[in-house]
Parts: C-alpha cells; sequence; structure tokens
C-alpha cells in the first residue's frame, strides 16, 4: 500500500470510529459540535474521512464530548500516538452549560435559533470566502445577529477562531477598539489591535461586530485598517446602516417569509414565520402543534408581525398564558392604537413598535413604570442601581427584585450572564425596547428629567461611599460592584456636564477612579472624563488629582506617554505631601522608568522621604513599592529589595493587604540576585495573595515560570507557560512580556527555533506598542541568541555590538539574567561605535525596530 493510501486508510479508519462512537452516544453531528465547541461543519468533514489529520486539541474536544474516560486509543486513531487520560471537565450550572471552546469567544448561535435562512447563509458564507469584509444590514428585530452567528459557525473550521464584539454597551466611536480586545477577553494592558491580528493565515480569524449603527465611524475606521493591513481577518458586521467602506460587501437581512394565504396548509407549513414562531410557541407550551384548524390564525398572526423574528419570539413569549387567537387580537388592537405616532417609520418598524407596546401594556402598572425608568440607566446595571434611582410610587423598594424578574420572564429585559463571577448579577435592554420605555417616560412630564437627575445624585452618594475602600479587605468586591454599573456613572456624568455641573461630574469621577481600571474600554471613558472635569474646575488642586487619575488609566490602557503626561501636570497642581499629591509623583516616577527618564530615578529619595512623613501607613507602603518597582527596572536591585521589605513589612498593619506585584518584584529582585529559594518563596506567596477570580492570572504563572526555569525544571516552567499563554489571550496585563521571553528561551533550549522567533518577536512589538522601553533591554539579549540560532549571525553580532556598547556607557545597565545571555551570544561581536547616544529611549527604539526587520 502507498503512503498515500495510508493516509486516506487511516482518514477513514477515525471518520469510522468517530461515527460509530458517535451513533453509540445517541447524539446528532450537531449535539456533538456542540458539546465539544467545535462546527458541525467540522464533524462533518471528519466524518467523511475529508480531514487527513485532525488536530489534536479537536480530537481532545471530542473525547471529552464523547465522554471517553481513557482517550489514548482515540488519539492514536487520529494519528496522535498515546495520549494521558483527559481530566473530566468540571460540572457546570445551567447558565453556563453553552460549549466554551477556545475557537470561540462571545456570544454563540442558538441551535434552533435560525429558520427559514438556508439559502441566505449559503450565500454568506460564499460572501465570506470571497470577500473580507461583509455587512448585513436591517431593521432592528430582523434577525442579523443569529444569521452572523450562524455564518461565521458554518464559515469556521476546527482552527478558525471566532471573536463575537457585542457593541450595545459601546457609547463612543473611539472606544471600538478597546471593545473589540474586550471581546478577545483582555484586560487593560494595551489600546492597539496589531497584537491580536497579526501573523494570522486566512481564515485563522472572523470577528463578527455586532449592534454597530450607534458607533458607525468608529466600526468603520476600524473595520477599513483590519481589512487594509490583516489579510488573515475577515470581518463580519451588523448594522442598520452601512459603513460605506470600498470594500465593504452589504447584504440586507429580510423579514421572514409568510404564508401568501390562509386556506393552503402545506403552504402555511412551509412558511419559515409559521416555523420560527411554532417552534417558540412549543417552548412555553410543549403541547402546542400546528393543525389545520389553527393554521389560518397563525398565517394571519405572522402577516401582522410582517415575519419579523424579535416580533415573533414576543408574541410566541404570550402563548403560555394566551391562545393564538387571543394575541392576534390584542396586536389587532395595538395596531390601531399606536399607528399614528409611528406612522413615518417602515411598516416593520411600525409592527415592531407595536409589538413592543403590546408587551409592555400587558405589565403591571408598577412592572411597565420600572421598565420605563430603567431606561435612563445605560446599559448593563445592576439591581442595585434600578433600587437607587427607581423606586417610588408605584415602586415599592422591597418589589425590584420581583418586578426585575417579571420583566426578565416576559422578555423585556435580559441577565448578563458575561462576568457574571467578577461583577455579579446584570440586566440590559435591548435598544428596541429602551427606545420604546424612554419615550414612554419622556412622555409623562418632567419624569425623565427627574430620573436623569437621579442617576447623578445616586453616583455621587455611591462614590462617596468608596471612600476608604482602597484599604478596605474586601476592596477587589466593592470596586467590581462600582464597575458593574459603569454604564449608569456614564450617564450621570453625561447629565452633569449638560447642566454644568463640573463640581459633581469631579467628585463622580474622584470616586469612581478605582473602579474603572477594571476593563480596557471602560478605562478610555475614565480618561476623557477625568481630563475633561480637570479641564472645567476651577480648583487647581481637584484639576491635579483627576489628571493623576487619567495618568493611572492610561498607564493601565498601555499608553505610558500619555501616562507620563497626565502625571507631569498634575504633579504641579497638587502639593506633592498631599495623598494623591504622593499618586502623581509615584506615577510619574514609575512611568518615567519605563520610558529611561533619569530624572524620575532622581525623584526617587525625595518621594520615599516625603510618604514614610505623610502618617498613613498604607499610601507611605503603596509609594514605597512603586518606587521598588522603578529601581528594578532601572537595575538598582539592593535598593529596590530595601522598599520592597519596607512595603512587606508593612503588611502588619490594618489597611495595608498583600499585593501579588509587589511579590512578584520581590522575587524577580531576589532571582536577578541569585538567591533562588527566595525568588520561589515571593513567587508563591504572590500566588497565594491573588484573589481566586482576578482574571489577570498571567502575570503570577509567568512569575512562578521564571523561577522553574532558572532552577532548571524546565517541564514545570513549560507546564506553567502554558497556562499563562491560555491567560494572556483571554486577559493581558503588564508582565505578559516576561512570559513571552520565557517562552522563547524555552523554546531555544529545546531546539525549537521557530517557536523561539515568534515568542521574541511578540515580546519586543508588545513593548514598542505600549511604549515600555525598558523592558526591551530584557528582551534584545534573547533576540540575539535566537537570531544565533536561526542562523542569521550577521544581524545577531550586530544587534549585539550595539548591546555591548550599551552596557559598558548608557544607564540603566541590563538585569544580570538577560547579561548572561548576552554574553553567551556574543563570542564574535565587538562594541559598537557611537555610544552613548543622547537619548536612550530613543535608542532603544531603534534598536528593538532593527530586531523586528531581522526577526520578519
Amino acid at each position: 500500500m502507498s503512503d498515500t493510501d495510508g493516509r486516506a486508510d487511516g482518514r477513514r479508519g477515525f471518520a469510522d470510529l468517530l461515527l460509530d462512537l458517535r451513533v453509540q452516544a445517541g447524539l446528532s453531528q450537531e449535539e456533538l459540535a456542540d458539546r465539544a465547541g467545535l462546527s458541525v461543519r467540522s464533524i462533518r468533514e471528519i466524518e467523511a474521512g475529508r480531514v487527513a489529520r485532525p488536530r489534536k486539541d479537536s480530537v481532545r474536544l471530542l473525547a471529552s464530548a464523547l465522554g471517553l474516560q481513557d482517550p489514548s486509543q482515540f488519539l492514536a486513531a487520529a494519528g496522535h500516538g498515546t495520549a494521558r487520560r483527559l481530566v473530566q471537565p468540571p460540572v457546570v450550572s445551567v447558565a453556563d452549560a453553552a460549549p466554551t471552546g477556545l475557537r470561540w469567544r462571545g456570544t454563540r448561535p442558538i441551535p434552533d435559533g435560525l429558520v427559514g435562512r438556508e439559502q441566505e447563509l449559503f450565500e454568506l458564507e460564499t460572501l465570506l470566502r470571497q470577500n473580507r469584509l461583509v455587512t448585513l444590514v436591517g431593521p432592528g428585530g430582523v434577525g442579523k445577529t443569529e444569521l452572523a452567528l450562524a455564518a461565521a459557525d458554518r464559515f469556521s473550521g476546527a482552527d478558525t477562531t471566532v471573536v463575537v464584539v457585542d457593541l450595545t454597551t459601546v457609547q463612543r466611536d473611539a472606544a471600538v477598539p478597546s471593545a473589540i480586545l474586550d471581546a478577545f477577553g483582555t484586560a487593560p494592558g494595551t489600546s492597539d489591535l496589531d497584537d491580536v491580528l497579526s501573523g494570522r493565515q486566512p481564515g485563522d480569524l472572523v470577528i463578527v461586530e455586532d449592534n454597530a449603527e450607534h458607533v458607525l465611524d468608529g466600526v468603520a475606521t476600524v473595520a477599513n485598517r483590519m481589512v487594509r493591513s490583516f489579510p488573515g481577518v475577515g470581518v463580519l458586521v451588523t448594522s442598520r446602516i452601512p459603513l460605506g467602506l470600498p470594500d465593504e460587501v452589504v447584504r440586507r437581512v429580510q423579514v421572514l417569509g409568510v404564508p401568501a394565504n390562509d386556506e393552503n396548509f402545506e403552504e402555511i407549513a412551509a412558511s419559515p414565520a409559521v416555523e420560527m414562531f411554532c417552534r417558540r410557541v412549543a417552548r412555553v407550551r410543549p403541547d402546542f402543534v400546528l393543525t389545520p384548524a389553527n393554521a389560518p390564525t397563525v398565517a394571519r398572526l405572522c402577516r401582522r408581525l410582517d415575519g419579523l423574528p424579535l416580533a415573533l419570539e414576543l408574541a410566541a413569549a404570550r402563548a403560555g398564558s394566551l391562545s393564538v387567537e387571543t394575541i392576534l387580537a390584542a396586536l389587532d388592537d395595538r395596531f390601531r392604537l399606536l399607528s399614528g405616532p409611528r406612522r413615518f417609520g417602515a411598516p416593520h418598524q411600525r409592527t415592531l413598535a407595536d409589538t413592543i407596546a403590546w408587551s409592555v401594556d400587558a405589565l403591571s402598572d408598577a412592572a411597565r413604570q420600572l421598565l420605563y425608568r430603567c431606561s435612563v440607566l445605560g446599559s448593563p446595571f445592576t439591581l442595585e442601581a434600578v433600587a437607587g434611582v427607581c423606586t417610588g410610587d408605584p415602586i415599592d423598594g422591597l418589589d425590584v427584585a420581583m418586578l426585575l424578574a417579571e420583566l426578565v420572564d416576559k422578555s423585556l429585559l435580559q441577565p448578563v450572564l458575561e462576568f457574571e463571577q467578577l461583577y455579579g448579577a446584570r440586566y440590559k435592554l435591548l435598544e428596541t425596547i429602551r427606545e420604546h420605555a424612554y419615550a414612554g417616560l419622556s412622555s409623562q412630564g418632567g419624569d425623565l428629567v427627574e430620573f436623569r437627575d437621579r442617576a447623578v445624585a445616586w453616583c455621587s452618594t455611591y462614590v462617596a461611599g468608596l471612600e476608604g475602600a482602597w484599604s478596605s479587605p474586601d476592596r477587589d468586591r466593592q470596586y467590581r460592584a462600582a464597575h458593574a454599573n459603569s454604564a449608569l456613572f456614564e450617564v450621570a456624568l453625561e447629565r452633569a456636564a449638560e447642566l454644568g455641573e463640573w463640581d459633581a461630574a469631579a467628585r463622580i469621577v474622584l470616586g469612581f477612579r478605582i473602579a474603572w481600571q477594571y476593563q480596557a474600554s471602560v478605562a478610555e471613558s475614565g480618561i476623557r472624563w477625568a481630563t475633561l472635569c480637570a479641564s472645567q474646575v476651577s480648583d487647581k488642586e481637584v484639576s491635579g488629582r483627576l489628571l493623576a487619575i487619567a495618568g493611572r488609566l492610561s498607564s493601565l490602557t498601555g499608553d505610558i506617554r500619555g501616562a507620563r503626561r497626565h502625571y507631569e501636570e498634575a504633579r504641579t497642581l497638587i502639593p506633592g505631601e498631599t495623598e494623591m499629591g504622593l499618586v502623581a509623583r509615584g506615577g510619574w516616577v514609575s512611568s518615567g522608568s519605563h520610558l529611561l527618564d533619569t530624572q524620575s530615578l532622581a525623584e526617587i529619595p525625595a518621594l520615599v522621604d516625603d510618604a514614610r512623613k505623610h502618617g498613613d501607613v498604607q499610601r507611605s507602603a503603596t509609594v514605597q513599592a512603586t518606587c521598588g518597582l522603578a529601581l528594578l527596572r532601572w537595575g538598582r536591585l539592593v535598593e529596590a529589595k530595601e522598599l520592597l521589605l519596607a512595603w512587606e513589612a508593612a503588611l502588619v498593619n490594618p489597611g495595608v493587604y498583600p499585593d501579588e506585584i509587589a511579590y512578584m518584584a520581590l522575587s524577580r529582585v531576589d532571582l536577578e540576585l541569585g538567591n533562588l529559594s527566595e525568588a520561589r518563596h515571593w513567587a508563591v506567596l504572590a500566588r497565594d495573595s491573588q484573589a481566586s477570580d482576578d482574571p489577570e492570572r498571567t502575570k503570577v504563572a509567568g512569575c512562578l515560570a521564571m523561577v522553574e526555569f532558572h532552577d532548571g525544571r524546565y517541564d514545570e516552567a513549560r507546564a506553567l507557560l502554558d497556562q499563562a499563554d491560555a491567560d494572556i489571550r483571554g486577559h493581558r496585563g503588564y508582565f505578559d512580556y516576561l512570559v513571552m521571553l520565557y517562552r522563547s528561551r524555552l523554546a531555544r533550549a529545546a531546539g525549537e527555533v521557530e517557536q523561539a522567533r515568534v515568542s521574541i518577536r511578540d515580546a519586543v512589538n508588545r513593548l514598542l506598542l505600549e511604549g515600555r522601553v525598558v523592558y526591551l533591554l530584557e528582551v534584545l539579549p534573547e533576540a540575539v541568541a535566537v537570531l544565533h540560532a536561526l542562523g542569521r549571525s550577521d544581524a545577531g553580532d550586530a544587534l549585539c555590538g550595539q548591546l555591548l556598547a550599551w552596557q559598558r556607557s548608557m544607564d540603566p545597565p541590563m538585569l544580570p539574567t538577560a547579561w548572561a545571555i548576552l554574553q553567551e551570544s556574543c563570542e564574535s561581536a565587538s562594541v559598537a561605535d557611537g555610544w552613548p547616544e543622547p537619548d536612550p529611549a530613543a535608542a532603544v527604539q531603534r534598536l528593538a525596530n532593527d530586531v523586528l526587520a531581522a526577526l520578519s
């Protein structure tokens, strides 16, 4: 048998095995795909024998979905040899039961959510294969989202990543890039998309940007950049308006087909609108079936709803308590009642408004008023915010939870399950329902003004309650609870700005400052409000405190230069000995150390002295830890350890709590000093002090991996880096470059030169993008080693000569671990001429750009 025949036989063998196991498990291809987190198309391709060697990760997912206790033979049949026993997945709640395979991020298509769209789905799949940017256009409720999700699922293979970006809560065009990064699962760490989009092969990544119409300019700008700069990325947009880009292919999503008459039962049953309505009714009335007796009524109802999917959903939800005849009659009444105000809209928009109005009219007076009032809260919002802003006749505060449950049950309010573990229960209104509710509130005299003003008052009171939270043992819980209402704080700030109440706005910003740090797109909103309020308030010290907040948030979003600029101005406006003055000075020192500014280093002694005199032990400890980190970056290891140990000694005081970043800094200092056992001790403390639900697990896993690497425990280091890699894909943080650096060192030691090249290139890219120049001095020596391993000795020696000149004449020096790597790689290099350089940061960035060119 030839090799080709052997491969074909192997494909067929695994295909038959998979088919047998699936049938034995009683699963359809769709059900198995749903359990495994793969596309139905992938299952079909494998069972048809058209996949020569399925990916190992895909085979493992299939084995887990099939419930195989020992998947080794299954893996071997797929061509992956012997495998270890799979760890059984944890038990999850019903709410979390949807598959969450790494290839799909965000909302997944509902298994039976698409009805009567097969032709459109086929066309859209073809368009996605032929075009880079496709926009689905249509009115709200027409089903654009489900069609887009189904098309992305149909298009994608086992190796395709689908990222779904829900733009509903994005309120500014400038926040669209951060919203996309958040959909990838990121935390504050960068403000650019290059590092998640570059290096993709065609078909590797599909980004679905959903509900784009209210941030059209922002979506168009980003989509145009993706299409023009990243050939491996496909973009699918849903919007009520086309983007207007030259590369855009626009397809209008039509309503579902409705029966042409009431007499022909077969024609009625074949109608997509009737099929969808009947499926949804069966969810609330399992005994419901379409019969010749009720078919004419169903047909008339579907026609009256124009075949609009959202309208069908809302009507069907009522079938649990009302007959189809009653629903149709009620809709007829509401059509006549509301046809005037909506006469200017398209028919399907009038019908959608009628459907929403009918649902709202059926509520109790208290539930309806709560729905109206929730429309001013932004989205998402929490029960606490509803109780704080929306109560008052006829809504009793004790009834709020029950009324919210009623609105959820009647499909007028949606629970937000994403990040529920971190931020608790949240709710959101669909935009079409929110618009209707907002109009209802506006029609009630001065209610709209009253509840917008209440939002300002509630947020002002709320932030006053956050005073002292930083020193509280449950500070993360308090700040995350505040962050869960970030949309409401945006509403309050907009209202305060509209009224010119800038002092009130400033108080809200100052009180909310920490809560803005939990999500990149929200942090950008904080920067905007902090700088805007700083420019409007008359009190210079308040302005300086606001700019200090802008500096902190800029640093978190990866804009080190912006952080430096804000801190620079803040420290000129705030007395340096006050708490916020110390914050501004500490931020200025920290951002300056990233940018190789020697003035920052000179500020440290005076800053530490003032912090110790301040009297607040917690603030003094924080400043010393901040300065210790800056000194570590500058290679002043003994001085850095002294300040970090002072922070550690302060933990005995009330209000001072363990912080994993400071522990990690101590671990790094001892690692560089050669104290391996102490480095391990601090790394373990960092792990133990990190919150169990902290999304930025990367940093601690990377810290532990470094210790294991230098202890010669490469397998353990690799396992930790694998864990950190998974977290990088989810939530980015300060220290991800170290994960990439040590991934390169491990790969190079194992002879995996291509992996080393990719890892070190990504690390250099990341640091250049964020402006963290000082860390490039740790990464560039590894780049020299990688260039030599790749056989590019001339480029390696040239870079090595430049770094040798840096070490001889510039400050800060390379850290010992980086210097050791450089010395191993520089046997044939000579020190470069032209040093010292007048601009250290520019010199390092020039070397980094040369490295990127050499590694490309």
